[in-house]
């Protein structure tokens, strides 16, 4: 049995050894536009406590400490400027957040920084093609922070079209906790340098697999609704079929009308809420996360175009003919998603997600703790897997810099924040003393055996809307792999303090149906050929997830119609990807 948490406590060492299997991973980059550089203009005032307007932009005020020529404080010192200055942004709108550019953090980085933010926002389904576009048009901003930034996209950026520019050198005169993680696992920087030497993106470090992001496809089912209905929860797809008709054609949710429940949900465009690689990994291997590629022993293949996943298409588009999936399920967001889940009336009794937060409140103790996530389902053939992933997840560039930026030393400053602790767990977490705390005295983690180091005070989640001026996910992070086990587990598991811990449970008990395939490490190309993978890659990607789509609708028949879909498989060159990808994992690894 494949313990993750043990797993990772056993070669501790050796994950840092291994972190080239992961550093360079993809992470969500969104764009950035508007270049507001010039410095804001104004009297003195030394009687300025927040050193903040009215509007909540940076006055100037008299400082104590060392600034050099430019008004720069020192490395690890702030405000970072002595004067306020302007640097452009733009962020992408995360789900339950009104307005981005009034959240907190923005109004804490400023009063301390003394960095204005000039804001641009893309929403949340589309910000990769606002991205490209503003790098195509030589409109771009300072900084890109947060989303859809591969090691392809830094070669052909950076490299390629000096968009980006190296950090090598303002990393080392500029920064102090980024180095003291090079210091703790010395493969970071390594794996930071792209091949022609430079470093042009700082990753973020999130826990991964060693966390609940092991398993990204997981489906939730409510507990009391099958206990209402007389079953227990699936083990095959045909008793997920079964427990899904009982769901439609009986008063589930026991309010006396057995017409207003909804079997079986999902969302798109946000992580792992789609109704189907869940479903499918019943019938084969698949993962979309993974570029629909699979590596076993050496060898990549493909995964868009196997029997298997037409078997597992046919089963789901039954399931959907049958009125058992949400027809919203494939064109709703997260939080259409999370408003279905948080109605008054529990309507819904199974969702796709990767963790439940994103779609019940689990300040809602009751609600929350009815929904459980289910085991992999066996398919008719007897496969049963789930694509998981054991090590730390690590992105590719979280935090890059342009060559529109004038003010360079003050941005990477500003990304040398997110390396530390503070704002690491600040925004994924919140506010030491308000959201998070340390560890009280005598405390343990979730193995009841590893002294505690910190503690939730109040668990938020990224559909908490009302507390989501709180956090901010899509941002640069770089703090230990297993932060997340770091916390106090005292109380009922499924406390909102011990969510965390709730997940990581969850996670676990999905170990032994681990698929017999590996992770695949991302890796570095030639600009040339990096350009053409994405290329590929996101036509692919649009294809596939329309295919799809129209195969569970019905607008296609999975039978019928499949020739035509591997055709344009053919067209699209999907065949070529996979060999680049073997090519370039053979030159890396081999």
């Amino acid at each position: 049995m494949l313990d993750f948490n043990k797993k990772y406590k056993e070669e501790k060492g050796m994950v840092l050894k291994k972190m080239m299997s992961v550093l360079l991973a993809s992470v969500m980059v969104l764009s950035l536009a508007a270049c507001g550089n010039s410095k804001s203009e104004g009297g003195v005032s030394s009687s300025a406590e927040s050193g903040l307007a009215e509007n909540g932009t940076a006055e100037e005020k008299e400082y104590d400490g060392e600034f050099d020529e430019n008004g720069l404080s020192k490395p690890g010192q702030l405000p970072i400027s002595k004067e306020p200055i302007t640097m452009s942004i733009f962020v992408g709108q995360q789900p339950g957040v009104v307005d981005i550019t009034k959240h907190s953090i923005f109004k804490e980085l400023t009063e301390k920084t003394n960095i204005n933010f000039e804001f641009i926002v893309a929403p949340q389904e589309g910000a990769q093609d606002k991205l490209n576009m503003l790098l195509a048009s030589g409109d771009y901003p300072d900084i890109i922070i947060g989303g859809f930034f591969t090691n392809a996209d830094l070669v052909k950026y950076g490299t390629g079209e000096n968009i980006l520019i190296p950090l090598n050198d303002l990393i080392e005169e500029n920064c102090v906790n980024l180095k003291e993680r090079w210091e703790d696992a010395p493969k970071i920087k390594e794996m930071m340098t792209t091949p022609d030497g430079n470093i042009y993106g700082i990753p973020s470090l999130d826990s991964g697999g060693l966390g609940h992001g092991a398993v990204n496809y997981k489906v939730w089912m409510n507990k009391e609704w099958l206990e209402n209905v007389g079953m227990e929860a699936p083990q095959t797809t045909e008793e997920f079929r079964a427990v899904l008709e009982a769901f439609k054609e009986q008063d589930a949710n026991g309010n006396g009308d057995p017409n207003d429940e909804i079997p079986f949900s999902g969302a798109i465009n946000t992580w792992a809420a789609e109704v189907y690689p869940y479903l499918i990994n019943a019938f084969d291997y698949f993962d979309p996360s993974n570029g629909y590629l699979k590596l076993k022993d050496g060898v990549i293949s493909g995964t868009a175009g196997t029997d298997g996943v037409r078997e597992g298409l046919k089963y789901i588009a039954g399931l959907y003919a049958d009125g058992l999936i949400d027809p919203a399920a494939l064109t709703q967001d997260e939080s259409q998603l999370s408003a279905l889940g948080t109605k008054e009336e529990v309507i819904c009794g199974t969702a796709a997600c990767g963790h439940i937060g994103m779609f019940v409140d689990i300040n809602d103790i009751q609600r929350s703790a009815a929904y459980d996530n289910l085991l992999p389902l066996e398919g008719p053939d007897g496969y049963r897997g789930i694509p998981t992933q054991t090590e730390p997840v690590v992105s590719g560039a979280a935090f890059v810099i342009t060559d529109k930026c004038q003010y360079p030393e003050a941005a990477i400053k500003l990304a040398d924040l997110f390396c530390g602790e503070e704002w690491s767990l600040r925004t994924q977490v919140g506010i030491k003393g308000q959201q998070w705390d340390d560890a009280d005295e005598g405390t343990f983690t979730m193995d009841g055996t590893t002294p505690a180091t910190r503690k939730y005070l109040e668990m938020r989640t990224q559909n908490a809307t009302a507390a989501e001026d709180i956090k901010w996910h899509w941002t640069l992070r770089l703090v230990e792999p297993d932060w997340k086990n770091t916390f106090q587990v005292v109380g009922d598991i499924t406390d909102p303090a011990n969510y965390e811990a709730r997940l990581i449970q969850c996670t676990q008990k999905l170990a032994p149906y681990a698929a017999d395939a590996e992770y695949i490490p991302p890796f570095y190309m030639e600009v040339e050929k990096a350009n053409q993978v994405a290329s590929m890659k996101t036509a692919i990607d649009d294809y596939v997830k329309a295919s799809f789509i129209e195969f569970i609708t019905g607008a296609k028949d999975p039978e019928k119609d499949w020739d035509a879909y591997l055709a344009g498989l053919d067209k699209l060159q999907y065949n070529d990807y996979i060999a680049l990808n073997q090519e370039a994992y053979d030159s890396t690894y081999k």
